[in-house]
Protein backbone atom coordinates (compact mmCIF):
# COMPACT_ATOMS: atom_id res chain seq x y z
CA UNK A 1 0.00 0.00 0.00
CA UNK A 2 1.65 3.56 -1.14
CA UNK A 3 0.14 5.73 1.44
CA UNK A 4 2.01 2.70 4.29
CA UNK A 5 5.34 3.70 2.48
CA UNK A 6 5.20 7.45 2.22
CA UNK A 7 4.34 7.57 5.84
CA UNK A 8 7.11 5.77 7.53
CA UNK A 9 9.30 7.61 9.46
CA UNK A 10 6.64 10.43 10.44
CA UNK A 11 5.78 8.49 13.46
CA UNK A 12 5.66 10.63 17.16
CA UNK A 13 3.97 9.26 19.83
CA UNK A 14 1.67 11.38 22.46
CA UNK A 15 1.33 9.92 25.67
CA UNK A 16 -1.20 12.18 27.85
CA UNK A 17 -3.10 11.22 30.93
CA UNK A 18 -4.85 15.06 31.02
CA UNK A 19 -5.12 17.31 28.03
CA UNK A 20 -5.76 21.30 28.64
CA UNK A 21 -5.30 23.71 25.88
CA UNK A 22 -2.56 24.99 27.70
CA UNK A 23 -0.82 28.85 28.40
CA UNK A 24 1.31 29.76 25.35
CA UNK A 25 2.02 33.76 25.10
CA UNK A 26 0.58 34.85 21.07
CA UNK A 27 2.02 38.12 20.40
CA UNK A 28 -0.32 40.67 18.81
CA UNK A 29 -4.06 40.80 19.04
CA UNK A 30 -6.91 41.83 16.94
CA UNK A 31 -10.79 41.20 15.88
CA UNK A 32 -10.17 40.84 12.64
CA UNK A 33 -10.80 37.14 10.79
CA UNK A 34 -7.97 34.66 11.09
CA UNK A 35 -5.45 37.32 14.06
CA UNK A 36 -4.95 35.89 17.68
CA UNK A 37 -7.37 37.43 19.65
CA UNK A 38 -6.17 36.56 23.49
CA UNK A 39 -2.63 35.37 24.92
CA UNK A 40 -1.90 32.67 27.71
CA UNK A 41 -5.55 31.11 27.12
CA UNK A 42 -6.60 28.17 28.59
CA UNK A 43 -8.94 26.27 26.02
CA UNK A 44 -11.08 23.02 26.91
CA UNK A 45 -9.76 20.00 28.67
CA UNK A 46 -9.49 16.53 27.39
CA UNK A 47 -9.35 14.01 29.80
CA UNK A 48 -8.74 10.41 27.85
CA UNK A 49 -11.64 7.52 28.69
CA UNK A 50 -10.62 4.63 25.93
CA UNK A 51 -8.52 3.44 23.00
CA UNK A 52 -10.14 0.65 20.48
CA UNK A 53 -7.68 -1.13 18.58
CA UNK A 54 -9.86 -2.06 15.41
CA UNK A 55 -8.51 -5.36 13.67
CA UNK A 56 -7.44 -5.24 9.55
CA UNK A 57 -6.69 -8.04 8.02
CA UNK A 58 -4.42 -7.56 4.30
CA UNK A 59 -8.02 -8.46 2.98
CA UNK A 60 -9.66 -5.96 4.63
CA UNK A 61 -7.88 -2.93 6.21
CA UNK A 62 -9.09 0.83 5.99
CA UNK A 63 -6.96 2.33 3.29
CA UNK A 64 -7.98 5.68 2.98
CA UNK A 65 -10.49 6.97 5.94
CA UNK A 66 -12.91 9.94 4.99
CA UNK A 67 -15.12 10.48 7.76
CA UNK A 68 -15.66 8.81 11.29
CA UNK A 69 -19.57 8.70 12.75
CA UNK A 70 -20.46 7.09 15.67
CA UNK A 71 -24.20 5.09 15.63
CA UNK A 72 -26.86 7.27 17.91
CA UNK A 73 -28.11 3.56 18.81
CA UNK A 74 -25.97 1.41 19.49
CA UNK A 75 -22.18 3.33 19.59
CA UNK A 76 -20.90 1.48 17.17
CA UNK A 77 -18.80 2.97 14.55
CA UNK A 78 -19.04 3.56 11.12
CA UNK A 79 -16.11 4.47 8.72
CA UNK A 80 -16.52 5.28 5.23
CA UNK A 81 -13.71 4.25 3.24
CA UNK A 82 -13.10 5.55 -0.62
CA UNK A 83 -9.69 2.92 -0.77
CA UNK A 84 -12.09 0.09 -0.33
CA UNK A 85 -14.94 1.70 -1.67
CA UNK A 86 -17.05 0.70 1.29
CA UNK A 87 -18.72 1.74 4.58
CA UNK A 88 -17.55 -0.46 7.54
CA UNK A 89 -19.04 -0.35 10.53
CA UNK A 90 -17.29 -1.97 13.81
CA UNK A 91 -18.85 -2.87 17.16
CA UNK A 92 -17.38 -0.99 20.35
CA UNK A 93 -15.01 -4.15 20.84
CA UNK A 94 -12.98 -3.18 17.69
CA UNK A 95 -14.78 -6.20 15.96
CA UNK A 96 -15.79 -5.71 12.22
CA UNK A 97 -19.81 -5.62 12.78
CA UNK A 98 -20.74 -4.93 8.73
CA UNK A 99 -19.92 -4.06 5.74
CA UNK A 100 -21.89 -1.95 3.74
CA UNK A 101 -22.18 -1.48 -0.24
CA UNK A 102 -19.01 -2.37 -2.70
CA UNK A 103 -16.66 -0.06 -5.60
CA UNK A 104 -18.82 0.36 -8.89
CA UNK A 105 -21.77 2.27 -10.52
CA UNK A 106 -24.70 0.22 -9.90
CA UNK A 107 -27.19 0.32 -6.90
CA UNK A 108 -25.49 -0.08 -3.30
CA UNK A 109 -21.81 0.68 -5.08
CA UNK A 110 -20.14 3.82 -4.31
CA UNK A 111 -18.33 5.68 -7.43
CA UNK A 112 -15.18 7.15 -5.55
CA UNK A 113 -15.96 5.94 -2.42
CA UNK A 114 -18.76 7.35 0.22
CA UNK A 115 -19.30 9.89 1.86
CA UNK A 116 -20.29 11.09 5.86
CA UNK A 117 -22.66 8.23 6.99
CA UNK A 118 -26.37 9.21 7.68
CA UNK A 119 -28.12 7.02 10.19
CA UNK A 120 -31.73 7.94 9.58
CA UNK A 121 -33.18 5.61 11.77
CA UNK A 122 -32.81 2.68 14.02
CA UNK A 123 -33.30 0.24 10.50
CA UNK A 124 -31.44 2.64 8.00
CA UNK A 125 -28.27 3.96 7.22
CA UNK A 126 -27.45 5.84 3.38
CA UNK A 127 -24.33 7.33 2.28
CA UNK A 128 -23.23 10.10 -0.44
CA UNK A 129 -20.65 9.06 -2.85
CA UNK A 130 -18.03 11.18 -3.56
CA UNK A 131 -17.72 11.52 -6.71
CA UNK A 132 -21.19 12.10 -7.61
CA UNK A 133 -24.57 13.30 -5.75
CA UNK A 134 -26.31 9.65 -5.88
CA UNK A 135 -27.18 8.45 -2.20
CA UNK A 136 -27.17 4.89 -1.60
CA UNK A 137 -29.52 3.85 1.44
CA UNK A 138 -29.06 0.40 3.24
CA UNK A 139 -30.70 -2.07 5.25
CA UNK A 140 -29.08 -1.02 8.83
CA UNK A 141 -29.39 -4.28 10.59
CA UNK A 142 -28.39 -6.24 7.17
CA UNK A 143 -26.56 -4.18 5.47
CA UNK A 144 -28.58 -5.04 1.99
CA UNK A 145 -28.96 -2.21 -0.51
CA UNK A 146 -32.60 -1.13 0.13
CA UNK A 147 -32.34 1.49 -2.92
CA UNK A 148 -30.63 4.34 -4.81
CA UNK A 149 -31.59 8.11 -4.33
CA UNK A 150 -30.12 11.01 -7.12
CA UNK A 151 -29.21 13.65 -4.40
CA UNK A 152 -29.31 17.49 -5.47
CA UNK A 153 -27.34 17.90 -2.15
CA UNK A 154 -23.58 18.03 -1.53
CA UNK A 155 -23.66 16.87 1.52
CA UNK A 156 -20.76 18.24 4.21
CA UNK A 157 -18.09 16.13 6.29
CA UNK A 158 -20.35 16.19 9.29
CA UNK A 159 -23.84 13.95 9.30
CA UNK A 160 -26.90 15.28 8.83
CA UNK A 161 -29.25 16.33 11.17
CA UNK A 162 -32.32 14.37 11.45
CA UNK A 163 -35.39 15.79 13.44
CA UNK A 164 -38.77 13.49 13.00
CA UNK A 165 -38.90 12.27 9.51
CA UNK A 166 -36.93 15.28 8.01
CA UNK A 167 -33.19 15.21 7.18
CA UNK A 168 -31.14 18.31 6.88
CA UNK A 169 -27.67 18.68 5.62
CA UNK A 170 -25.01 21.24 4.35
CA UNK A 171 -25.36 21.81 0.91
CA UNK A 172 -22.70 23.44 -1.54
CA UNK A 173 -24.16 23.94 -4.66
CA UNK A 174 -22.87 25.97 -7.42
CA UNK A 175 -25.60 27.21 -9.56
CA UNK A 176 -28.31 27.37 -6.99
CA UNK A 177 -25.61 29.22 -4.68
CA UNK A 178 -27.13 27.27 -1.58
CA UNK A 179 -25.95 25.96 1.67
CA UNK A 180 -28.69 24.37 3.41
CA UNK A 181 -30.91 20.82 2.28
CA UNK A 182 -33.79 19.61 3.72
CA UNK A 183 -34.94 15.69 2.78
CA UNK A 184 -37.98 14.02 3.38
CA UNK A 185 -36.66 10.02 2.84
CA UNK A 186 -40.72 9.14 2.56
CA UNK A 187 -41.32 10.94 -0.49
CA UNK A 188 -37.67 11.97 -1.75
CA UNK A 189 -38.71 15.67 -1.82
CA UNK A 190 -36.07 18.09 -1.53
CA UNK A 191 -36.09 21.94 -0.62
CA UNK A 192 -32.87 23.63 -0.84
CA UNK A 193 -32.66 27.26 0.83
CA UNK A 194 -30.40 29.36 2.50
CA UNK A 195 -27.05 31.50 0.75
CA UNK A 196 -23.56 30.33 0.50
CA UNK A 197 -21.27 32.71 2.29
CA UNK A 198 -20.28 36.04 0.87
CA UNK A 199 -16.49 34.91 0.35
CA UNK A 200 -17.96 31.74 -1.46
CA UNK A 201 -20.22 33.63 -4.34
CA UNK A 202 -17.39 36.16 -5.24
CA UNK A 203 -15.27 33.34 -5.71
CA UNK A 204 -17.65 31.54 -7.54
CA UNK A 205 -18.50 34.74 -9.89
CA UNK A 206 -15.13 34.87 -10.66
CA UNK A 207 -13.01 33.57 -13.21
CA UNK A 208 -10.93 31.70 -10.68
CA UNK A 209 -12.89 29.66 -8.06
CA UNK A 210 -10.49 27.65 -6.82
CA UNK A 211 -10.81 29.12 -3.17
CA UNK A 212 -14.56 27.69 -3.39
CA UNK A 213 -14.00 24.69 -4.84
CA UNK A 214 -10.59 24.20 -2.01
CA UNK A 215 -12.82 24.98 0.62
CA UNK A 216 -16.15 23.22 -0.08
CA UNK A 217 -16.58 21.34 2.78
CA UNK A 218 -19.28 22.44 5.58
CA UNK A 219 -20.43 21.28 8.90
CA UNK A 220 -23.89 21.84 10.44
CA UNK A 221 -25.09 20.82 13.68
CA UNK A 222 -28.58 21.73 15.36
CA UNK A 223 -30.04 22.46 18.85
CA UNK A 224 -32.86 24.76 20.45
CA UNK A 225 -34.55 25.26 17.22
CA UNK A 226 -31.73 26.66 15.15
CA UNK A 227 -28.99 25.39 13.26
CA UNK A 228 -25.11 26.52 13.35
CA UNK A 229 -23.37 25.90 10.27
CA UNK A 230 -19.83 26.40 9.72
CA UNK A 231 -17.29 26.72 6.28
CA UNK A 232 -13.60 25.38 5.94
CA UNK A 233 -12.55 28.20 4.61
CA UNK A 234 -14.07 30.49 7.16
CA UNK A 235 -13.49 31.25 10.76
CA UNK A 236 -17.09 33.18 10.87
CA UNK A 237 -19.99 30.11 12.21
CA UNK A 238 -23.29 31.03 11.16
CA UNK A 239 -26.80 31.06 13.31
CA UNK A 240 -30.09 29.51 10.50
CA UNK A 241 -33.69 29.24 11.40
CA UNK A 242 -35.66 26.73 9.58
CA UNK A 243 -35.78 29.00 6.64
CA UNK A 244 -32.12 28.78 6.36
CA UNK A 245 -31.60 32.31 6.94
CA UNK A 246 -28.51 33.57 8.37
CA UNK A 247 -30.24 35.59 12.26
CA UNK A 248 -26.54 35.30 13.72
CA UNK A 249 -23.11 34.95 13.37
CA UNK A 250 -20.16 34.39 15.89
CA UNK A 251 -16.48 35.43 14.86
CA UNK A 252 -14.35 31.82 16.41
CA UNK A 253 -11.30 33.79 18.18
CA UNK A 254 -7.64 32.20 17.40
CA UNK A 255 -5.21 31.56 20.14
CA UNK A 256 -3.34 28.60 19.20
CA UNK A 257 -4.05 27.50 15.59
CA UNK A 258 -3.45 29.18 12.25
CA UNK A 259 -7.09 30.82 11.87
CA UNK A 260 -7.81 31.83 8.12
CA UNK A 261 -6.20 35.11 7.11
CA UNK A 262 -8.60 37.63 6.06
CA UNK A 263 -7.62 38.31 2.40
CA UNK A 264 -7.31 33.90 1.90
CA UNK A 265 -9.78 34.39 -0.97
CA UNK A 266 -7.58 37.06 -3.02
CA UNK A 267 -4.86 35.06 -2.37
CA UNK A 268 -6.09 31.78 -3.45
CA UNK A 269 -8.08 32.87 -6.84
CA UNK A 270 -6.33 36.52 -7.87
CA UNK A 271 -2.66 35.76 -6.39
CA UNK A 272 -2.81 32.19 -7.11
CA UNK A 273 -0.70 31.11 -4.63
CA UNK A 274 1.23 27.86 -4.65
CA UNK A 275 -0.55 24.81 -3.80
CA UNK A 276 1.43 24.03 -0.75
CA UNK A 277 0.59 27.36 1.03
CA UNK A 278 -3.10 26.43 -0.39
CA UNK A 279 -3.22 23.15 1.32
CA UNK A 280 -1.57 24.43 4.69
CA UNK A 281 -1.59 28.37 5.20
CA UNK A 282 -5.06 27.87 6.90
CA UNK A 283 -7.11 26.12 9.61
CA UNK A 284 -9.76 24.52 8.30
CA UNK A 285 -13.03 23.83 10.19
CA UNK A 286 -14.40 19.87 10.02
CA UNK A 287 -16.49 19.18 12.82
CA UNK A 288 -19.44 21.01 14.57
CA UNK A 289 -21.58 19.27 17.10
CA UNK A 290 -24.29 19.89 19.64
CA UNK A 291 -23.32 19.17 23.54
CA UNK A 292 -25.87 18.00 26.09
CA UNK A 293 -25.87 20.82 28.32
CA UNK A 294 -25.85 23.35 25.23
CA UNK A 295 -23.74 24.74 23.57
CA UNK A 296 -21.14 23.67 20.23
CA UNK A 297 -17.81 21.67 19.98
CA UNK A 298 -16.00 21.73 16.91
CA UNK A 299 -12.61 21.09 15.58
CA UNK A 300 -10.00 22.79 13.08
CA UNK A 301 -7.62 21.09 11.37
CA UNK A 302 -3.93 23.20 10.63
CA UNK A 303 -3.05 20.54 7.72
CA UNK A 304 0.55 19.58 7.02
CA UNK A 305 1.16 18.43 3.49
CA UNK A 306 3.66 14.80 3.38
CA UNK A 307 3.98 14.50 0.02
CA UNK A 308 2.34 16.35 -3.10
CA UNK A 309 2.96 14.08 -5.71
CA UNK A 310 1.24 11.74 -7.39
CA UNK A 311 -0.98 12.64 -4.86
CA UNK A 312 -1.10 14.77 -1.92
CA UNK A 313 -0.75 12.88 1.55
CA UNK A 314 -1.56 15.05 4.28
CA UNK A 315 -1.61 15.21 8.29
CA UNK A 316 -2.81 17.32 10.61
CA UNK A 317 -2.66 19.33 14.10
CA UNK A 318 -6.42 19.01 15.64
CA UNK A 319 -7.67 21.86 17.20
CA UNK A 320 -10.74 21.42 19.68
CA UNK A 321 -12.95 24.58 20.67
CA UNK A 322 -16.59 25.01 22.63
CA UNK A 323 -19.27 27.63 22.07
CA UNK A 324 -21.58 28.68 24.72
CA UNK A 325 -25.23 28.42 24.46
CA UNK A 326 -25.94 31.94 23.16
CA UNK A 327 -23.27 31.56 21.25
CA UNK A 328 -21.80 35.11 22.08
CA UNK A 329 -18.33 33.22 23.34
CA UNK A 330 -15.95 30.52 22.98
CA UNK A 331 -13.36 28.96 24.54
CA UNK A 332 -10.90 26.96 22.09
CA UNK A 333 -7.52 25.89 20.55
CA UNK A 334 -6.73 22.72 22.69
CA UNK A 335 -4.38 20.77 20.55
CA UNK A 336 -6.08 16.72 20.38
CA UNK A 337 -3.37 14.31 20.97
CA UNK A 338 -3.00 11.55 18.23
CA UNK A 339 0.00 10.23 16.19
CA UNK A 340 0.90 12.24 12.90
CA UNK A 341 1.72 9.75 10.11
CA UNK A 342 -1.70 10.26 8.62
CA UNK A 343 -4.03 13.22 9.12
CA UNK A 344 -6.59 11.56 11.63
CA UNK A 345 -10.72 11.86 11.41
CA UNK A 346 -12.30 12.84 14.47
CA UNK A 347 -16.37 13.30 15.76
CA UNK A 348 -18.82 13.57 18.83
CA UNK A 349 -21.42 12.03 20.34
CA UNK A 350 -22.39 13.68 23.56
CA UNK A 351 -19.59 15.36 25.20
CA UNK A 352 -17.16 12.68 24.21
CA UNK A 353 -14.24 12.76 20.99
CA UNK A 354 -13.80 10.11 19.08
CA UNK A 355 -10.69 10.60 16.95
CA UNK A 356 -9.95 8.28 14.50
CA UNK A 357 -5.52 7.59 14.92
CA UNK A 358 -3.30 5.48 12.66
CA UNK A 359 0.35 4.67 13.71
CA UNK A 360 2.74 2.89 12.31
CA UNK A 361 3.62 0.24 14.75
CA UNK A 362 6.95 -2.02 15.42
CA UNK A 363 6.64 -4.02 12.73
CA UNK A 364 6.16 -1.01 10.00
CA UNK A 365 2.39 -1.96 9.82
CA UNK A 366 -0.27 0.25 10.05
CA UNK A 367 -2.72 0.28 13.01
CA UNK A 368 -5.68 2.29 13.15
CA UNK A 369 -7.38 3.00 16.80
CA UNK A 370 -10.01 4.67 18.14
CA UNK A 371 -9.40 7.12 20.51
CA UNK A 372 -11.65 8.61 23.42
CA UNK A 373 -11.40 11.87 25.42
CA UNK A 374 -14.20 13.19 27.67
CA UNK A 375 -14.61 17.53 26.99
CA UNK A 376 -14.54 19.42 29.42
CA UNK A 377 -15.18 23.30 29.75
CA UNK A 378 -14.42 24.34 33.58
CA UNK A 379 -10.89 25.32 33.00
CA UNK A 380 -12.15 27.23 30.27
CA UNK A 381 -10.70 30.90 29.50
CA UNK A 382 -13.69 32.48 27.32
CA UNK A 383 -13.43 35.13 24.62
CA UNK A 384 -16.16 37.05 22.99
CA UNK A 385 -17.38 36.13 19.17
CA UNK A 386 -18.81 39.26 18.42
CA UNK A 387 -17.00 41.93 16.63
CA UNK A 388 -15.41 44.73 17.73
CA UNK A 389 -15.89 43.38 21.41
Amino acid sequence: MTVRGAVVGWSRRVGVALFAGGMFLIPGCGSESGEPVAADTAGPTLTPVDSILLPEADTLYIGNPYALVVDPFDGSFYISDIFSGRLLRFRRDGSLMLVYGRPGEGPGEFRGGPGAPMVLDDSTVAAQTTRSRRVNIFDRNTAETIRVVNFPALAGITPPVVIGQEVWMTDFEIRRETSLTRWHPSTDEFRSMGRLPEEYVASLSSDNWSYASLFRIGSLAYADGRFVQGWSGLDEMFVLNLRGEVVDTANIPVARRKGVPADLRERIDIENIPFREQLEGSSRLRQLFPLPGGGFVFTHHDQTALQLQPMPVLTAKVWLGVLSPDLSQACVDTLVPHDFEIRPMETFRGDTLFVLDRRIDDLQKLQTWVLMYLVSDEECDWMSTRPGA
